[in-house]
């Protein structure tokens, strides 16, 4: 299965308290044979959320990021598209998920997200609608 990885997750994973949590979550997908991805967007909205670090945590940050992952896919056109006819219901890093085929995004929300028709959208510790 191949699962996308949101800025939100990848945020809990390098500041939340639950990250070790969340690490034990990952290596039971990893041992169950699932696949990683996330986005550049999703890459640049965590150091957004991190704010101001240095550069060498940054390039450390990402390369955690490049071994865990299987691609990082980039921004194009067709993911801008996407978002823009259904943006009630998809944001910029579904779209990217959706375009790429994933199976699954991940998000680490406390608020309710809706799944798309074609893509499954799940909290990282429970079930969304």
């Amino acid at each position: 299965m191949k699962l996308y990885l949101t800025s939100s997750v990848l945020f809990a994973l390098v500041r939340s308290s639950r990250k070790s949590k969340i690490q034990k979550l990952l290596f039971e997908a990893l041992d169950s044979h699932e696949r990683f991805f996330t986005s550049s967007v999703s890459v640049y909205l965590l150091f957004q959320l991190l704010g101001d670090i240095e550069v060498s945590k940054k390039k450390q940050i990402l390369s955690l990021i490049e071994d865990l992952t299987d691609s990082i896919f980039d921004l194009d056109t067709e993911s801008i598209r996407t978002q823009l006819f259904v943006s009630e219901s998809c944001d910029l890093e579904m779209a990217i998920a959706l375009k790429e085929g994933m199976d699954m995004v991940f998000v680490d929300s406390e608020r309710e997200v809706t799944s798309l028709p074609l893509l499954k959208v799940r909290n990282f510790f429970g079930e969304t609608k």
